[in-house]
């Protein structure tokens, strides 16, 4: 890794800086700041330091912030492109996009002049909390606890680097936050996760049909049409709409028991090998108005408290381990006990707000967190985090692989730009410790169905639909899975190319383009236009390196193959060698699927022309110039490039589809069936 071979640097800093100065960066470097143990007195506002950051000179830049910063500001992160500091202090909200608040920001990407790409991490500790701010005059590093109290510790503020690869760069700094003290196993690299074995199939989630309006038999009834419908959809999650609320307050983590009398065993009763999976949505806090002070949970009456906050109060655990440990024991208990096997937690990053008018509210966001992780994986839940975007919470999720990268999903043009735009930007920062999660959609939206389907399969992370049961279209489900609706996946979250990561994508007039690794060494590449008017983009060969470099472990982005590369077009089912730069013209609102796969010994293997991620539905085995060996992981279609010849193989008929093209429409029943192919 570049930032590995230059020099590192680690500063204990002996007193809190007014600035932390990067103008003379060194290509190729890395490195953290740390204040040296001492007493750390914050202000009446909870803030300790407002440390000026001068950043090395640069091309452009992107500013990643929670466009407003009330309670739900974790889960609105996103990009804000800029040229130089005066245009990113005078950025204002401009539609579709959504508000103008420059503070709280997660993270700064530079492109330097020399074309390498620089990435600035604020840390958060135990004791600590970092984020960036945008005054007039500079970007500074706010340091905080959000209270009053004094803490005497060691302190992280800021871990960066720098690399020719904007990945590799992202990389180098969570590697040297991860290594701090401070850090160290509150975070974890995405490949030393669990993705839970549920999420790997198609599901399905009550909220944006139903919103809060469901009771037992709505649930009922919509787990009976899912079970008639021939689209296997394997899990079923319940949002929002059932809590035990007094006056808007929980009262316990049971249900509302005129909506659901039975309790929820009428429901999860009804899991069987076509439903094998249920789950529940959470508030980190209870509910977005906390615990009432006449909660009726008696396990948690030494641990709940009074927290006064600027004229308001809310009732929250105390500000230790074992309060926190016991609240979300009571959580998670309920959820399993009654039969769930996934959680959905929400609303996360307002905990610190929660937090804030005890001691310290980043010690707060730190032990909710960490002991609401330890439950899950106690009780084998499988957590989704959700408005957990915020680095007071991502610098405390250990074990969760699962995070959601955007704004909630509607059936609104305007809204999918924007969350499609906000998950693989929040990908890039993000995929290195979780896969994201794009929310639900519906496939019963007819103009971005397609879209946000593709969207969702290069993702590689979960896909659930929440259409009205009786109106799911499978037409774009059916690429996405295999039959028994698992998902075909990628081998690491998709991600915007390098030039995609630098410019905005609404307002360009350039293209939104995603890549990602599939088997065999093939890069999937995904072309988007959310300007306004027609747009011209281009793939060529200079993408392939790009597509490792999110794998886990990394060991570099690919060379390129000796033999060159097969430009596959998705829609149109044509192929051919890659020679030059590939132009095409997309309309407003339109994609287009691309894959690169290597051609080695003459053979190129494509995969199934049925399914977006093609190649990840045949894994090659060997060859050599005669002879190819693949495994299928199910019957379908099989498409390979042979550069001589008219491949053969016992029982298949390969019917010619152009130039180098093959295609064999076979019907193998067993999984893993190896299959051996021969040149004519």
């Amino acid at each position: 890794m570049a930032c590995k071979q230059a020099n590192e640097e680690k500063k204990q800093l002996l007193e809190v800086p007014k600035l932390l100065d990067f103008s003379n960066l060194k290509k190729g470097s890395s490195g953290i700041k740390v204040l040296k143990e001492q007493a750390l007195m914050p202000n009446e506002e909870g803030v300790i330091a407002m440390v000026k950051v001068q950043f090395p000179n640069y091309k452009n830049g992107v500013y990643y912030r929670p466009y407003t910063n009330n309670l739900a500001a974790g889960n609105r992160m996103e990009p804000v492109w800029f040229n130089g500091h005066k245009e990113l202090a005078s950025y204002a909200h401009k539609a579709p996009r959504e508000g103008d608040n420059l503070s709280l920001g997660n993270l700064v990407l530079l492109q330097l002049p020399d074309n390498s790409y620089a990435a600035f991490l604020p840390i958060v500790s135990e004791f600590i909390g970092n984020t960036f701010s945008v005054k007039e005059d500079a970007i500074y590093l706010e340091v905080a606890t959000y209270d009053t109290k004094t803490e005497r510790t060691e302190a992280p503020l800021l871990a960066w680097a720098s690399s020719h690869s904007p990945y590799e760069a992202m990389r180098g700094a969570w590697e040297k936050a991860m290594a701090n003290q401070k850090v160290k196993g509150n975070v974890q690299w995405r490949e030393d996760k669990k993705f839970p074995q549920p999420y790997t199939y198609l599901g399905w989630c009550s909220w944006e049909h139903f919103r809060k309006n469901i009771n037992e038999q709505i649930i009922i009834d919509a787990i009976s049409d899912i079970k008639e419908s021939s689209i296997p959809i394997r899990w079923v999650l319940i949002d929002d709409g059932y809590l035990d609320l007094e006056n808007g307050k929980m009262m316990s983590f049971g249900v509302n028991k005129e909506k659901f009398p039975n309790g929820w065993k009428n429901i999860t009763s009804l899991k069987d090998e076509k439903i094998k999976w249920m789950g529940l949505w959470r508030n980190m806090q209870g509910t977005q108005r906390g615990v009432s002070a006449d909660h009726t949970m008696a396990n948690l009456k030494q641990h709940i408290t009074e927290v006064k906050y600027k004229g308001g109060s809310q009732y929250m655990p105390k500000i230790s381990r074992e309060s926190s440990v016991a609240f979300y024991e009571e959580m998670t208990g309920d959820t399993k006990n009654n039969g769930f096997d996934m959680i959905k937690v929400d609303f996360q990053s307002v905990n610190v707000h929660f937090n804030k008018g005890s001691e310290n509210a980043i010690r707060g966001v730190h032990f909710n967190n960490r002991a609401l992780e330890e439950k899950c994986v106690e009780k084998d839940l499988a957590l989704l985090n959700c408005i957990a975007m915020q680095n007071f919470n991502v610098f405390n999720q250990t074990h969760s692989s699962l995070i959601r990268g955007s704004v909630d999903y509607k059936t609104k043009v305007d809204r999918n730009k924007i969350t499609t735009i906000q998950n693989f930007a929040n990908a890039f920062w993000l995929g290195h410790i979780h896969w994201v999660d794009q929310d639900m959609f519906h496939t019963s939206f007819d103009i971005t169905a397609r879209m946000m389907a593709i969207s969702r399969a290069i993702s590689g992370g979960p896909v659930y639909l929440s259409d009205e049961t009786a109106n799911i279209n499978d037409e774009f489900i059916k690429p996405i899975i295999y039959e028994d609706g698992k998902l075909l996946g990628t081998l690491a979250p998709g991600v915007p190319l390098p030039e995609s990561l630098m410019h905005d994508p609404i307002f360009s007039n350039e293209p939104y383009r995603i890549v990602a690794p599939l088997e065999n060494q093939t890069a999937a590449i995904l072309v988007l236009n959310f300007n306004s008017g027609t747009i011209t983009a281009n793939i060529s060969k200079e993408d392939y390196p790009n597509a490792a470099g999110m794998l886990q472990p990394y060991k570099g982005l690919w060379e390129q193959p000796e033999e060159g590369l097969v430009l596959y077009n998705n829609k149109t089912g044509k192929a051919k060698e890659l020679n030059g730069p590939e132009k095409l013209s997309l309309a407003s609102m339109q994609e287009q699927l691309y894959q690169l796969s290597p051609i080695k010994n003459g053979w190129s293997v494509i995969g199934r022309p049925d399914k977006f991620m093609s190649a990840q539905a045949v894994k090659m085995v060997s060859n050599d110039e005669k002879t190819l060996t693949i495994n299928m992981k199910e019957q379908g279609p099989l498409l390979i490039w042979c550069k001589e010849g008219a491949p053969k193989s016992e029982g298949l008929n390969f019917v010619n589809q152009g130039g180098e093209l093959w295609l064999a429409d076979m019907s193998i029943k067993p999984i893993e069936r190896q299959i051996l192919v021969k040149k004519s």
